[in-house]
C-alpha cells in the first residue's frame, strides 16, 4: 500500500502544479507541458467530451445555455440547413438564413461553396482531363466541410482546411498529386456593406473582402479554411476587423445546437497557456455531413 499512496501523492502534486501554472499563465516557463495543453492531468480528471456538460477545459459543468434567436434585420432570401455530426453518435442542425438582397454577390459565392457542383474560381479547363493539371470545384457538400476551430463561447470557424485533401478523399486517393491545382480566391466583394454589426449570437460572418480572404497571401490550398464564422455571442471586435454579416441562425433549436458546438472541448495545444488564446479545433471531429438550401 505504501507504493500506491506514494504514487497517489505524486499525481495529486502534479495535478496541483498544473492547475497553478495555468492560473498563473506560466506553464511553458515552468516546463509543465500537461498544464500547457489545457487539460486536467490524467485521464480520470477529464470529462467525456461527448457529454454536453463537458466544457472547453475538460471540466464537467452545467451545460451550455442557448442565446435567443437574433432579430431579422435584412431580407432572408435563402435558408440553408447544415447537418453536423459531433464525433460518431451526435447530430444537430444549424438552420441559417442568408441576406441575399443586402449582400447578393457574397451570398451567391457562399451558396456555390456550400452546394454542388461547387465553387469554381480558376480556369475551367483544369476540370477536364488532358491539360497537365487537375482541379475540382471547392465545396462543403458531401461531407467535406468541417468545424475547423472553436473560439470557446465566442464563435465557430467553418470551412475546408485543404482542397488537396478533399480532392484526394473524393477520389479514394492517398494524396492529390503534384499536378493538383486548388481553386484560388474569388473576386473581392468589398463594395458590399454589412447590413448589421456583430452584436448578437447566431450571426453568419465572412471576411469584408469576401470568401477566402480571412488570411492574406499564402498557398491557395487553404484559403477556404476560415470560409465563414458563426458568432456565439456579441463580438464587437469583428466589426473592427473588416468582417461583414451575411446571414443569421433562424430558430431556437439551431441556437441550442450552436451553444453546444461553441462549448465543445478543444485541442488547444500551446495556445492554451497564452491568456485569451484558448481556441483550437474541437477535440471530437465535427463534420458537416449534409447541406440543403431552400428559398
Amino acid at each position: 500500500f505504501g507504493r500506491v499512496e506514494t504514487a497517489n501523492a505524486v499525481v495529486q502534486a502534479i495535478n496541483s502544479a498544473e492547475q497553478t501554472c495555468r492560473e498563473e499563465g506560466n506553464c511553458l516557463e515552468k516546463g509543465d507541458w500537461d498544464g500547457a495543453v489545457g487539460w486536467n492531468w490524467g485521464g480520470k480528471d477529464r470529462c467525456d467530451p461527448s457529454d454536453p456538460r463537458c466544457g472547453v477545459n475538460g471540466v464537467l459543468g452545467e451545460g451550455p445555455i442557448a442565446a435567443p434567436v437574433p432579430p431579422v434585420v435584412s431580407k432572408v432570401t435563402h435558408v440553408v440547413e447544415l447537418v453536423c455530426t459531433i464525433g460518431r453518435e451526435e447530430d444537430g442542425v444549424l438552420r441559417i438564413g442568408l441576406y441575399g438582397e443586402a449582400c447578393p454577390e457574397s451570398v451567391t459565392t457562399l451558396l456555390s461553396f456550400l452546394t454542388l457542383p461547387g465553387l469554381v474560381t480558376g480556369s475551367r479547363l483544369m476540370l477536364e482531363d488532358g491539360y497537365g493539371s487537375v482541379s475540382a470545384p471547392v465545396t462543403m457538400a458531401k461531407g467535406y466541410g468541417l468545424l475547423n476551430a472553436i473560439i470557446p463561447n465566442e464563435r465557430l470557424v467553418f470551412g475546408i482546411a485543404s482542397q488537396a485533401n478533399a480532392f484526394a478523399r473524393a477520389r479514394g486517393l492517398s494524396k492529390a498529386g503534384d499536378n493538383f491545382e486548388p481553386q484560388p480566391r474569388p473576386p473581392q466583394t468589398q463594395t458590399e456593406v454589412s447590413p448589421r454589426n456583430h452584436d448578437a449570437a447566431g450571426l453568419i460572418s465572412i471576411p469584408g473582402d469576401g470568401l477566402g480572404y480571412a488570411t492574406k497571401g499564402g498557398d491557395d490550398d487553404g484559403v477556404f479554411e476560415d470560409a465563414f464564422e458563426i458568432t456565439a455571442t456579441a463580438v464587437p471586435s469583428m466589426d473592427k476587423s473588416n468582417r461583414k454579416v451575411v446571414g443569421q441562425i433562424m430558430d431556437d433549436a439551431s441556437m441550442a445546437f450552436l451553444a453546444r458546438l461553441s462549448s465543445l472541448p478543444t485541442r488547444k495545444g500551446i495556445k492554451g497557456v497564452i491568456p485569451g488564446q484558448n481556441s483550437g479545433p474541437p477535440l471530437l471531429k465535427v463534420a458537416v455531413k449534409d447541406i440543403s438550401v431552400t428559398k
